[in-house]
């Protein structure tokens, strides 16, 4: 995604309007009510947006949140209706990674690897936040901001499985026939008003059904997983010139595929 710092406004909105968006039917989407959405000056939050999982540090503000979910929904949507993520990946995280850039997000280190576990048993829960983890370190931000990242992260995580109605959303997002494609994200913004996010992307097949994506634990040998992980830069001023064509496109889906939680 280094594309981008060269699109004209003009160049970008063509882009966008050329983008066809996966159908929101309810085969693959649970609704969710406003009640689900915590008051605009809420704490630290998570969200489920698509089969992207983002938790938000404290400081960023709430048009900065909209935007990174909006913009992050518009990037899968698009990438699903043109790719199945389950068969081809790498090009399912082209297409993701070049709608997301010409929204506006910079990457500083995209990376697609397999992923190896270190341990015989463990759950995608600990293989994404292992991937976040390397991408944050590979940053080199920070001591302080590269804690909190992870930590926000892992709340995040953790305060999802107690959550129905997002995790049902999640599951039915990442999903697979067997297997499962999702990201995590943790976003923060700088006192100078700098978005920054460190996304962990697992991409996995199983030879059995999978029932539960984050917290099963598997047996190395019986899972094939690939890693993604990348350190982005939000360029909030070139998403605001967009900002009304993304909403428009995305219409409904929004609501349908969005939903926030507290940590």
């Amino acid at each position: 995604m280094t594309h981008e710092a060269s699109l004209t406004d003009s160049e970008r909105r063509a882009y966008i309007a050329g983008c066809q968006l996966a159908d929101c039917s309810h085969s693959l989407i649970d609704h969710v009510s406003k009640m689900d959405v915590p008051a605009l000056d809420s704490p630290p939050q998570g969200a489920v947006v698509g089969s992207n999982l983002l938790a938000f540090a404290e400081g960023v503000s709430r048009q900065n949140k909209q935007d990174v979910m909006d913009s992050f929904l518009f990037a899968t949507m698009v990438a699903n209706k043109a790719f199945n993520p389950e068969t081809q990946s790498q090009e399912w995280y082209g297409r993701f990674n070049r709608v997301l850039s010409t929204q506006g997000w910079f990457s500083t280190n995209w990376n697609y690897a397999r992923y190896r576990s270190t341990h015989q048993r463990f759950s995608m829960e600990q293989a994404g936040l292992e991937i976040l983890g390397s991408a944050i370190a590979a940053a080199a931000l920070p001591g302080p901001a590269s804690a909190a990242m992870l930590k926000v992260a892992g709340d995040a995580i953790a305060a999802l499985r107690a959550q129905e109605k997002p995790l049902r959303l999640f599951e039915r997002q990442t999903k697979t026939h067997r297997g499962a494609n999702f990201r995590v994200g943790a976003c923060a913004e700088s006192a100078e008003g700098t978005v920054t996010m460190a996304l962990g992307a697992v991409n996995f097949s199983a030879n059995s059904t999978v029932t539960d994506v984050l917290f099963w634990t598997w047996n190395s040998a019986d899972v094939s997983t690939f890693r993604g992980e990348d350190m982005l830069v939000f360029n909030t001023r070139a998403y605001a010139r967009v900002r009304n064509q993304v909403q428009d496109q995305l219409s409904k889906s929004a609501s349908l595929a969005i939903s926030e939680f507290e940590i």
